[in-house]
């Protein structure tokens, strides 16, 4: 069996043992926030891994079908879906009266303070101000390097199935995926023992230097062991790559997180429940996938 596929069925076991663990009456009443964010992972790594394996299995036994192609387009498809649904998180925030109706939404769940954070963009809808704000700088980069994401998302598919390095792909999605919890982990355990100071304290309080660091190491420790097993490429091309989508998830995810402080919002919405937005499970890959896949595609 594939390195790739057995990495699938490996990692939505783990997934499921865990969300079926956190089921127990008594570790969903204590652990409410952590069951739902295993849920929320279950369902989006079946959705993906589902699109990803038929789009495999007909790639690689195309002789036995009459066209490849509509398989191909269920992976496709579901980059285009984030896509949509990001541009509408994005819209939603932007339009005044719907981004009051996210914010009472979210309040309505405790995800948000009831008093929000000013900010020099903050208006409340009337007869007297536009129905939309007006943009600015930062918005532009967003929505900039959130439509260069899905560009990226589905040339890399394509790249990756043309060179048959299936797991190239699942190794871009997930390097940047493992610093999120790793940062999250080494922030929880070293946070401000190092540094008094936080990362972004401005854009992001709960970041620490220590969780960005230490965090940022170990995931390039274990992803770029992932990559050596998934894609076949030397051990110091995983290492770097690893380091270098680690890094800049960073960045991406101080990118979102200033745009929703500019807009006065904790989450860009509900649907994933835990983890909040599309925008907000996806911020890690904004900058590093794009930067990957330019890469790949002039050096592989």
């Amino acid at each position: 069996m594939a390195s790739d596929i057995v990495f699938v069925i490996a990692l939505m076991g783990v997934v499921s043992a865990v969300w079926g663990a956190l089921a127990i009456p008594r570790l969903r009443r204590r652990l409410p926030k952590i069951y739902l964010i295993a849920r929320s992972w279950w369902f989006m790594l079946a959705a993906l891994f589902g699109c990803y394996a038929v789009a495999k299995i007909a790639d690689r036994h195309a002789e036995l079908l009459t066209s490849r192609y509509p398989y191909q387009w269920l992976l496709i498809g579901f980059f285009v879906l984030i896509g949509l649904r990001g541009g509408y998180e994005i819209k939603r925030i932007w339009c005044l009266p719907s981004r009051a109706r996210l914010i009472h939404k979210l309040q309505s769940r405790g995800l948000q303070p009831s008093v929000t954070p000013t900010s020099s963009t903050d208006h409340t809808a009337s007869a007297t101000t536009p129905h939309y704000t007006r943009p600015t700088g930062l918005d532009g980069l967003l929505s900039i390097a959130f439509v260069a994401l899905i560009a990226s998302l589905i040339a890399l598919q394509q790249l990756t199935w043309q060179r048959e390095q299936y797991g190239v792909l699942l190794f871009v999605l997930f390097a940047s995926q493992f610093n999120d919890i790793a940062q999250y982990l080494c922030g929880r355990l070293l946070g401000h023992r190092l540094f008094s100071r936080g990362l972004a304290p401005r854009i992001s309080p709960n970041k620490s230097i220590e969780g960005a660091v230490f965090g940022s190491m170990c995931a390039a420790l274990l992803a770029s062991l992932l990559g050596v097993w998934l894609t076949g490429f030397e051990w110091w091309l995983c290492l770097l790559a690893a380091y270098g989508l680690a890094v800049s998830g960073i960045a991406g995810d101080l990118l979102e997180s200033a745009f929703k402080r500019q807009h006065g919002i904790k989450d860009t919405g509900t649907m994933l429940a835990g983890h909040g937005g599309v925008l907000d499970r996806i911020d890690s890959l904004l900058i590093g996938v794009p930067i990957f896949t330019v890469l790949y595609w002039l050096l592989g």
